[in-house]
């Protein structure tokens, strides 16, 4: 892993993301970079006379100066925390104009670290959050963190999977699964989920032998809802690190389905790793 991608909005969650991706490029040797995105206030009129326009003009300018370098300030103190030392972070400021998402979803990284306090209600079904838009799109891993973790090192982790031969595909994990790796795989059935176990079982043991996995637990967990099957089975393991696969639905259809993924990661309180299927 080389390169991890902290996207920021310059909020005090911000160190919470920082503070794992820095353990990580300290076990990895990877590079942090930091990234804000300036949004600017929204364009004024144009006024009738040329004078005005001048002022106007000169006043806007200002302003977004002042927006660009406050941001600077921050990213920097930031990325010089004592507590950081020793790790390589870049602080970016971008000025494009475009939403953070739109900036992080685009830029290469091998792994994207950040933090969120989720969505809910309305709110979740009008816009989501930051981190579930940003997982929908994203190109690589993504790691969303909800609180402070200083030595992230997971070992009791629970992957959540579902019946998809896309999943038996070789994935390159961003980092060290624990010390026997993956080995605690769930599968959450439904009411309406009508599957035989023994043949969910059965997938599953060519699912962990197309990995080479030979050791390994495998339930499964009866709910009403796949995401609250997955965040329950996880706190009732006490579980340090949700895995789950996403197929990244946009549009109309994602509007139809959703995403397990996504809500799993607004409504828990534990560290989600999402990892794109196919």
């Amino acid at each position: 892993m080389k390169t991890i991608l902290v996207p920021t909005d310059l909020s005090p969650m911000t160190d919470i993301a920082l503070s794992v991706a820095v353990n990580l490029a300290r076990t990895n040797g990877g590079e942090i970079i930091l990234l804000h995105s300036v949004i600017y206030p929204m364009p004024v009129p144009t006024p009738v006379y040329a004078e005005a326009l001048t002022v106007v003009t000169e006043n806007t300018l200002s302003t977004y100066r002042l927006l660009e370098e406050d941001a600077r300030e921050i990213l920097e103190q930031l990325a010089t925390n004592p507590a950081y030392a020793g790790v390589t972070i870049t602080p970016t400021l971008i000025t494009n104009g475009q939403p953070l998402v739109d900036n992080v979803t685009t830029r290469p990284a091998d792994l994207i670290v950040m933090s969120s306090k989720g969505a809910d209600g309305l709110e979740e079904w009008l816009i989501g959050s930051n981190a579930e838009v940003i997982v929908r799109y994203a190109h690589c891993p993504v790691l969303v963190v909800k609180h402070a973790t200083p030595h992230f090192q997971p070992q009791n982790i629970v992957c959540a999977i579902d019946l998809d031969d896309r999943l038996k595909s070789i994935y390159h994990f961003p980092f060290q699964m624990g010390e026997n790796g993956l080995h605690q795989f769930l599968y959450v059935m439904t009411p309406s989920d009508n599957r035989d176990p023994e043949g969910v079982r059965e997938w599953v043991d060519e699912f962990a032998d197309a990995k080479g996995i030979t050791a390994f637990e495998f339930v499964i967990h009866h709910a009403k809802t796949v995401p609250q099957g997955v965040i329950d089975y996880a706190n009732d393991v006490e579980a340090d690190l949700i895995v789950l696969f996403t197929h990244g639905h946009k549009g109309f259809l994602h509007l139809l389905t959703g995403s397990v993924a996504e809500d799993v990661l607004n409504h828990t309180q534990i560290p989600v790793l999402v990892m794109r299927a196919g």
